[in-house]
């Protein structure tokens, strides 16, 4: 488990999960979706980073001795993650961005007509709402705003932050996508038993039986509004983390990314992040 620090001035997806096998099954199904979500396993690439300078792992000698570790272990170990690529198509970005700008929106502007109410102050002055930073829960190392899947609302019972339901539902297709990605990939095959144990299921079924516990409001969009909004250091403390950004740097924003940390105890602010990873 590593330190990681998002900083954006735009959007990322993120869930952070582990295994509960003794969670009841009562998962939901739900026929529509607001895109053809489609994609040919072949059409995903996949390559695997260290932490510590974003190396590929496949240009290290034969020798070093990373190589003599599973995929599984250095992944639990904090030495690598895995780059997923051609996982989302443009137009599953443009739906899931377009909903999280409104939904968003309606949390800011409900958020200004709650101060005004709160302080008397004009909703055009105080309380514009280009001003407002919204402190995820409260927590000033977390300003933005996060958008949960329907599953997500309904576990935490915070039905107004939830995604509208298409944008949820195409979330969750995602997500397993990804999952199932993993599960079939040969290379990738040691990463659920050292993540779940040897005799869980493949990592798509628990998705899909609601298997899985998750960070507190997980899955969710997370909108960042320059030039406040970021992540502080952190740690999941999940077996696996999931991450999707949803926007270009350059064209999106500027800045930003998602920081890494290698060691084991680093100070924020002091030790300069071991990896920057942008999409």
């Amino acid at each position: 488990v590593n330190w990681r620090e998002d900083e954006a001035s735009a959007f990322n997806m993120m869930t952070m999960a582990d295994n509960n096998s003794n969670r009841d099954d009562d998962a939901k199904t739900s026929s529509s979706t607001p895109v053809d979500s489609s994609i040919s396993p072949s059409a995903i690439q996949c390559e695997e980073i260290l932490i510590n300078g974003g190396r590929p792992l496949a240009k290290l000698p034969a020798y070093h001795g990373l190589k003599k570790f599973s995929l599984g272990q250095r992944i639990q170990g904090g030495r690598t993650l895995l780059r997923l690529s051609n996982l989302i198509q443009p137009d599953e970005v443009d739906v899931l961005v377009k909903a999280s700008l409104e939904a968003s929106g309606e949390r800011k502007r409900r958020r200004v007509e709650r101060q005004a109410d709160n302080d008397g102050a004009d909703a055009d002055g105080d309380g514009n709402e280009n001003d407002i930073m919204i402190l995820e829960q409260g927590n000033p190392g977390k300003i933005f705003v996060r958008l949960l899947t329907n599953a997500a609302a309904e576990r935490e019972c915070t039905p107004d932050d939830a995604l509208p339901d298409l944008a949820s539902q195409l979330v969750e297709d995602i997500l397993l996508r990804a999952l199932d990605y993993l599960d079939k990939n040969q290379e990738c095959s040691s990463l659920r038993p050292k993540l779940f144990g040897d005799d869980s299921d493949e990592m798509g079924t628990l998705f899909r039986t609601n298997q899985l516990t998750y960070s507190d409001r997980e899955p969710a969009i997370n909108v960042y509004d320059a030039p406040h909004g970021h992540f502080c250091m952190h740690k999941d403390n999940q077996a696996l983390s999931i991450l999707l950004p949803l926007s270009t740097p350059q064209t999106d924003f500027n800045g930003g990314g998602t920081a890494f940390w290698a060691q084991s105890s680093p100070m924020e602010g002091m030790d300069r992040p071991s990896l920057v990873l942008k999409p």
